[in-house]
């Protein structure tokens, strides 16, 4: 089965990606997969600057097949409450969360792990806050595992030039003061 969702590249354009639906472990770890499989050797160099997408930098194909991957991974970790407890989908999930040579792609696979029994895993995020392609979706996963403890590493996104993401922040740094 298989459906459309919109893509929100974070330089504001949106497009139709279609997606389809995982529905058992088998399914998921298979995706995490072909996901680690799209990302190159190398840490991939940054694109030219996109007229289309009002001068953000442009995103390498992999990327746009990796993030429509992840985006089924979240959809599936949505619609069945006993996957957020299935550890070894969540290790995969994150494998392929902390591979930084899918670049942007990983974005929907951060956001896929935003629920409070992932929270185990949010010292597997947090070094990837220093990290422009993902900074804001690590934050906001964090917010949604509500895990406390990492003030200090989220303090240099309070100034971020990226609205959003210094709201996500402040928000952070109000819910869990002092640490």
């Amino acid at each position: 089965m298989s459906g459309r969702v919109l893509h929100n590249c974070s330089c504001g354009i949106v497009k139709l990606v279609n997606v389809t639906k995982i529905f058992n472990e088998e399914q998921l770890l298979a995706a995490c997969d072909r996901a680690i499989r799209l990302a190159p050797a190398e840490y991939p160099p940054r694109l030219s600057p996109s007229k289309d997408v009002f001068g953000a930098e442009d995103w390498h194909p992999f990327e746009h097949e990796a993030w429509a991957i992840g985006e089924q991974v979240r959809q599936a970790f949505s619609e069945n409450r006993a996957f957020k407890k299935n550890v070894a989908m969540l290790r995969k999930v994150l494998d392929v969360a902390t591979c930084r040579n899918l670049r942007r792609g990983r974005q929907s696979f951060i956001m896929a792990l935003g629920f409070v029994s992932a929270g185990g895993f949010a010292q597997d995020l947090v070094p990837h806050l220093s990290d422009p392609d993902v900074d804001g979706q690590v934050l906001w996963t964090l917010v949604k595992m509500r895990a406390s403890g990492f003030g200090r590493e989220v303090a240099p996104l309070l100034g971020s030039n990226k609205a959003w993401i210094k709201r996500l922040a402040r928000k952070y740094q109000e819910r869990y003061p002092g640490n």
